[in-house]
């Protein structure tokens, strides 16, 4: 008798941050993961390495994932025997936080396109798929920020992550019929290489008005998804799950 494969999930980002717990998360609940990069190929190997230490299978697989023909083939080699399970739309251009007195309209735009095209191809290949098989998950991460500001110069991020959210419960309405769920992930600060350049004392202030008492580290975010592509989230779509320890709750400026 044939074995029955293992699912399959593509973390987009998925070897630093958020992105590498939540491949390691998905990969010890039996998940074969797909640990895509951009540039950082040797980040991307340690996160296969471990999970493959625990017992895990995983591997590394290079894509941008804003090129259309690249999104089609990591998504054609993530699933096996035409099998995807998961998709974790994790990766997203980067910023600098910019006042919005001086922000070029340049960078702005590349931020917004960006964002989207990190998970338009990739999305509609994924609903491609899923339908056929009748089943499916696809998480969104975006960002508390979303919902207003949280420090200054975030216009661009933030205007860009209420479109991804806005995007993804128009994805969730057409989804759901074809048996997949898509729902949105929204961390507040997390502690990661990206925002390690944030000081001790602002993350300090941060932990002190949030409720849970500290700031989020990358796996809180990586259960918070796996809760979303598990069966205890059988009948959750179009939601955006807010993961920061209530600091929303406050509205503190910090």
């Amino acid at each position: 008798m044939k074995a029955t494969p293992k699912p399959t999930a593509l973390v987009t980002g998925g070897g630093r941050g958020i992105g590498a717990a939540t491949s390691r998360e998905l990969a010890a609940r039996g998940y074969r993961v797909t640990v895509n990069y951009f540039s950082d190929r040797q980040s991307a190997d340690q996160v296969v390495k471990d999970i493959e230490a625990d017992g895990g299978e995983a591997f590394a697989l290079q894509g941008d994932v804003r090129d259309p023909a690249q999104a089609v083939e990591l998504l054609r080699r993530t699933a096996v025997e035409g099998r995807l399970d998961v998709l974790v739309c994790n990766a997203a251009p980067h910023f600098t936080p910019t006042p919005v007195q001086t922000l070029a309209w340049d960078d702005f735009h590349a931020k917004l396109t960006g964002e989207m095209a990190s998970v338009y191809t990739l999305t509609q290949q994924a609903l491609a798929i899923m339908g056929a098989q009748g089943q499916g998950r696809i998480v969104y991460v975006s960002s508390a920020v979303a919902e207003g500001p949280s420090a200054p110069g975030m216009t661009a991020h933030g205007t860009a992550k209420a479109a991804l959210n806005t995007f993804a419960r128009f994805v969730a309405h057409e989804a759901g019929p074809l048996g997949i769920n898509v729902n949105v992930v929204a961390p507040g600060f997390v502690r990661t290489e990206g925002s390690a350049g944030m000081s001790q004392e602002f993350q300090r202030r941060l932990a002190e008005h949030t409720p849970l008492g500290r700031v989020a580290e990358p796996e809180d975010v990586a259960r918070a998804i796996a809760m979303l592509v598990g069966e205890e989230a059988g009948f959750v779509t179009g939601s955006i799950l807010t993961v920061d320890g209530g600091f929303g709750v406050t509205r503190m400026q910090a």
